[in-house]
């Protein structure tokens, strides 16, 4: 007999959202296509109802519109379960990292969303290409604002130069606060000097 609930390594960090099902118990789930170990696949995701709002609440401007689609379908008087068909809304969450588990061992269909963690701007930034050859249509988020991301860096630039005077070397300085990249580390530093 397989096992239910197996944890994994996997954190889905950018889906497109096509149909959602959910009823007055406490569970969402949500057909979406995700990358999972380097693959593609098309699988249900399953949300407690206290998760499924952490998501709405980290995915800025996606999460907002699904919110309402969500409210115009409670105001509705329809009968449950609710089913929301949301593939030609084109809505693509990539601001935050859902840790899943299976929910049956070795069955991909469905996993169990366990934890819902925001994505910086910077990882954001990052995962941009990745999230544009799956998705092709895909943005920054544009209410993040780009002071946000420049405290950030700020911030690392800072800590690199608290490494430094506990006598670091200036490589390790800079694994430690994620400013090995020469680009990074320049926008890091003037970050710094502007916010003085």
């Amino acid at each position: 007999m397989k096992e239910t609930f197996v944890k994994t390594n996997f954190n889905v960090t950018a889906f497109q959202a096509q149909r959602i099902l959910f009823d007055d118990s406490d569970l969402v789930s949500m057909e979406v296509r995700c990358r999972i170990e380097d693959q593609i696949v098309e699988t249900v995701l399953l949300f407690t109802f206290s998760k499924f709002n952490d998501l709405l609440r980290f995915s800025g401007s996606c999460g907002e519109k699904l919110q309402l689609l969500v409210a115009d379908k409670l105001w509705s008087n329809e009968e449950q379960p609710y089913c929301i068909d949301i593939k030609h809304a084109n809505l693509i969450f990539t601001t935050c990292a859902i840790n899943i588990c299976y929910l049956i061992e070795e069955d991909s269909s469905c996993f169990s969303a366990e934890e819902v963690m925001p994505i910086s701007f910077l990882q954001q930034a990052k995962n941009l290409r990745v999230n544009i050859k799956d998705f092709s249509d895909v943005q920054l988020q544009k209410d993040t604002l780009l002071n946000n991301a420049l405290q950030e860096v700020a911030t690392a630039y800072r800590y690199y130069l608290g490494l430094m005077e506990l006598n670091l070397n200036e490589n390790a300085a800079r694994e430690k606060a994620g400013l090995v990249n020469e680009k990074l580390f320049k926008m890091a530093y003037h970050a710094a000097q502007h916010g003085k």
